[in-house]
C-alpha cells in the first residue's frame, strides 16, 4: 500500500486545468488531465462539504479544493454532484441551494440557485434543461407530500416546480421521459417531459438510483427502509423496459445498502452494487450483477467496512471505494481493479460520499 501524499492546490488566473505539487520532493509541474472529484459531506449538523481531487493520472489527491479555487469555505452540505456541459453542480440538502461552479477550476461562476429549491438531492439534464429531485418541507417522513421536482432552465437559472409526492431521490432521463425513484413507497415515478404527466411503475421494493445497460434497459436498485420494511427475498435489483415501463427481471441482492448505490461498468454489461450491513453493523461488500444472464456475483468483488459510496472509472473500470469510519473523522478512498485487487488508498475529507469523474482536456 502506497503511502499517502498531501498537496497544495494551486488554481492560476488563465488556467483551465490543476497543478499539483508534493510538499516534500516537490515534482516538476503537472498538468491534470483526468480527474476523480470526491465529494466529502461533512456532518449535517457540524463541519460543511469541501472537494479532494484525485488525479488519475499521478494518482495523486489534493483536498480542500473548493476554498482553494474561491478562496471562500464552502458553506453547506453537498448531498451530491453532477456534471453537465463543462459545468458542475453541487446539491446542498443543508442549505437549500444548488451551487454552481467550473468543472475544471471549481470556480463559482454564478450565484447558487435557491429560490424554490429545497433539500434538493439528485440531478438529470438534457440540452439545456435540468431536473433535480427536491424533498421539500417536511412534514410527515412516511409521506413527504411536499416533494417535488425542480425543473431548472440552465441559461435563466429560473425554477418551475412539477410536483411528485413520495420523495424522489435518485433520477434519469430517457428518451422524453423522467424516472424518479420514490422513498416512501414502493413505486418510480415516470414523467412525460412534454405533458408532465406523471405514471407509476409498481417495484417489489423501495426504488432508489438507476443506471441503463447496453440494451438500454433501466435498471434500478431496491431496498428496505426503516419507514417502509421489505423482505430481504425482495430488495436487490429489477430490470425494466422503459419502451412499456415493463419490469422484465428481479435479481435479489439481500445484503444491499439502504442507499442503494448502483453503478454500471464501461461496456455497461455488468451492474455493480453496494452491499451494507444494517445499523449499527459496518461490514460492506461490492458485489457485481452480469446483465446479459441478470445474475448476482456468487462472491463480494471488494469487501470491508464502513463503505459510504464508490464508483467507477469509465476510463478502466477500477472501482473507487469512499469510507467512512464517523461523521467527525476523515474518511478514506480505496481504488481496486476490475477483479477486485487493491491498487492505492489515500486519505480523504470527512464523511466521502460520491466521486465524479471528469476528463479536464475533453
Amino acid at each position: 500500500m502506497k503511502r499517502i501524499k498531501n498537496f497544495m492546490l494551486f488554481v492560476a488566473l488563465f488556467a483551465t486545468a490543476f497543478v499539483s505539487c508534493e510538499t516534500e520532493n516537490p515534482p516538476p509541474e503537472k498538468i491534470f488531465n483526468k480527474v476523480a472529484y470526491v465529494t466529502n459531506y461533512g456532518s449535517y449538523s457540524g463541519s460543511k462539504s469541501e472537494i479532494s481531487i484525485y488525479d488519475t493520472d499521478s494518482s495523486l489527491i489534493t483536498h480542500d479544493a473548493y476554498k482553494a479555487a474561491n478562496s471562500v469555505d464552502f458553506t453547506s452540505n453537498i448531498e451530491s454532484m453532477s456534471i453537465h456541459e463543462d459545468i458542475a453542480y453541487f446539491m446542498s440538502n443543508n442549505g437549500d441551494k444548488i451551487d454552481i461552479v467550473d468543472a475544471k477550476t471549481l470556480q463559482a461562476s454564478v450565484n447558487p440557485i435557491s429560490t424554490d429549491i429545497t433539500k434538493p438531492r439528485y440531478f438529470a439534464a438534457d440540452g439545456n434543461i435540468a431536473y433535480i429531485s427536491c424533498w421539500g418541507d417536511v412534514d410527515d417522513w412516511n409521506v413527504m407530500a411536499n416533494s417535488y421536482i425542480a425543473k431548472i432552465d440552465l441559461s435563466t437559472k429560473t425554477v418551475a416546480k412539477i410536483a411528485l409526492p413520495g420523495g424522489p431521490e435518485g433520477v434519469t432521463i430517457i428518451g422524453n421521459k423522467l424516472y424518479a425513484a420514490l422513498t416512501t413507497t414502493k413505486k418510480i415515478a415516470v414523467i412525460d417531459l412534454s405533458s408532465n404527466d406523471i405514471s407509476y411503475i409498481n417495484t417489489l421494493a423501495i426504488p432508489y438510483h438507476f443506471v441503463v445497460d447496453d440494451a438500454g434497459y433501466l435498471w434500478a436498485s431496491m431496498v428496505s427502509t426503516y419507514t417502509v420494511p421489505v423482505g430481504l427475498d425482495s430488495v436487490g435489483l429489477t430490470q425494466i423496459d422503459p419502451a412499456n415501463n415493463e419490469v422484465l427481471a428481479n435479481v435479489n441482492f439481500s445484503s444491499i445498502g439502504s442507499n442503494g448505490f448502483i453503478h454500471i461498468s464501461s461496456d455497461k454489461k455488468t451492474v455493480y452494487a453496494l452491499g451494507k450491513e444494517a445499523w449499527p453493523g459496518t461490514a460492506s461488500s461490492i458485489y457485481s450483477i452480469d446483465v446479459s444472464s441478470q445474475t448476482l456475483s456468487s462472491s463480494a468483488l471488494v469487501s470491508g467496512e464502513s463503505f459510504n459510496g464508490f464508483g467507477v472509472n469509465p476510463e478502466n473500470d477500477n472501482i473507487y471505494v469512499l469510507i467512512s469510519p464517523s461523521a467527525t473523522e476523515n474518511g478514506s478512498l480505496k481504488i481496486y481493479n476490475s477483479s477486485g485487487s487493491l491498487i492505492d488508498e489515500e486519505v480523504t475529507g470527512i464523511s466521502p460520499k460520491h466521486v465524479v469523474f471528469y476528463n479536464i482536456e475533453q
